[in-house]
């Protein structure tokens, strides 16, 4: 796990990093003792967990984590004042710990984090795999490869840059199974990826070599999430 500290008290931050150098399954990324520098850095670098000070100037721990975009890292609060415990775990932290910290609590923490990670990476794996009976044989289809999907009658078709998979099943069943924020359906028989847009004129969108309209119900959704300007 990339983690990183965040703690504007010099000593205790030199103490939770004393301590994270002992815990095999992470590495350090950064520290930092300034709150808002800490927020910039996570908007553009994977990092999956962070040991966040709760008391500090400009921007305390639990504004810190409001302030954060969805989905966040795995949070583990430190603290000198263990009042702070309830309304922190109302923001879905995943422990807390009370300074000065003894390593065996850190590194019961560190290990709530790794299980934390691995189901998390486990579930995404799963929800990036569907499975397609084609003929006698069950073929592994990723979600990534899927191109658009087409509703044809009681039938869809999934189509990627190398096949055309046809499956029995409604477009509202099959748009549960690619709800992320990758797909998009613009029309009662159209689901697309959004990276794959060229333009749009007249609501019509221009896709590789086709061109699908936008449905009138679905116009005010589609140019929400294309965040129209």
């Amino acid at each position: 796990m990339k983690a990183i500290i965040i703690d504007d008290n010099e000593i205790a931050l030199l103490a939770t990093q004393q301590c994270v150098l002992k815990a095999e399954q992470i590495t350090l990324v950064k520290t930092f003792n300034n709150a808002l520098q800490a927020l910039s850095y996570i908007a553009s670098n994977p990092i999956d967990l962070i040991f966040l000070d709760i008391e500090m100037p400009e921007l305390n721990g639990i504004e810190f984590i409001k302030a954060m975009k969805h989905p966040h890292p795995l949070i583990v609060l430190t603290t000198s004042h263990p009042e702070f415990a309830l309304e922190a775990y109302e923001h879905n932290v995943l422990d807390y710990l009370v300074k000065p910290v003894a390593l065996p609590r850190f590194l019961n923490a560190v290990a709530k984090a790794q299980a934390m990670f691995e189901k998390h990476n486990i579930d995404k794996i799963e929800n990036d795999i569907i499975f397609i009976k084609k003929g006698n044989i069950i073929v592994k289809v990723n979600k990534s490869d899927v191109l658009w999907i087409e509703g044809l009658g009681d039938y869809v078709t999934l189509n990627t840059e190398k096949e055309k998979f046809i499956v029995h099943s409604t477009m509202h069943s099959i748009e549960q199974k690619f709800a992320s924020n990758e797909f998009m359906r613009v029309h009662r028989s159209f689901i697309i990826r959004i990276d794959r847009i060229n333009n749009i004129e007249d609501n019509c969108i221009s896709y590789y070599d086709k061109f699908i309209p936008i449905g009138k119900t679905y116009r005010e959704s589609v140019y929400k999430r294309l965040n129209l300007l």
